[in-house]
């Protein structure tokens, strides 16, 4: 079977997690499909606080290029634009309520757990 992932949850690696903050964007994900989303979790916990704003930064940038190709034919929509430091929480909201924001759940999910990978392990293309 295709997978629609870069990389299997199941063949991430992680190492090193030094927060316990527990997020919750990618919980639809839990009772429908068999993804292990822990995984993604623990990978934004491995960083130190002060490095959220990259990842964060990194996931708007990917989306923003994705939707100016126009690949998405407007089911996908850009992040809202952050600078400056964010927290775990608020990193977590903001993932919430992109998410949430239309039907396009699972797409937007799909991105986004690609390009947490792609940040986490950059020798992997999209």
């Amino acid at each position: 079977m295709t997978s629609v992932l870069n990389i299997e949850p199941n063949n991430l690696i992680v190492r090193g997690v030094r927060n316990d903050y527990l997020y919750t964007f990618l919980d639809v994900l839990k009772g429908t499909h068999n993804i292990k989303i822990s995984k993604y979790y623990d990978l934004l916990n491995t960083i130190d606080e002060f490095k959220l704003k990259n990842v964060y930064a990194f996931l708007y940038l990917k989306i923003y290029k994705i939707c100016e190709k126009n690949e998405t034919k407007g089911v996908l929509k850009p992040l809202p634009k952050r600078s400056g430091k964010i927290s775990p929480e608020e990193m977590d909201e903001l993932l919430v309520e992109y998410i949430s924001d239309d039907s396009e759940v699972f797409i937007k999910e799909i991105v986004i757990m690609n390009t947490l990978q792609l940040y986490f392990y950059p020798q992997n293309t999209l």
